[in-house]
């Protein structure tokens, strides 16, 4: 499987601008990149435990309208 390559050669323009070195690359010194690390991922997490918390919210109004109103099987 043949790579794409990232230049073009006949303009020399960057084909994707995932190769430009100002959007790959680190902006600050390593105390910036300290004090992000250190945060942790707290987005990421409040993410997740909001997505969890409305799937829980969402099953138990599910078996609260749906399941309990229509009584015991059997």
């Amino acid at each position: 499987m043949a790579s794409v390559p990232a230049i073009d050669e006949r303009t020399g323009a960057y084909v994707s601008a995932a190769f430009h070195p100002e959007n790959v690359a680190i902006h600050g010194n390593e105390d910036d990149l300290k004090k992000i690390v250190d945060k942790g991922p707290r987005g990421a997490i409040a993410l997740a435990g909001l997505t969890v918390a409305m799937l829980l919210a969402l099953w138990l109004a599910f078996f609260v309208f749906a399941f309990l109103p229509r009584g015991a099987v059997g």
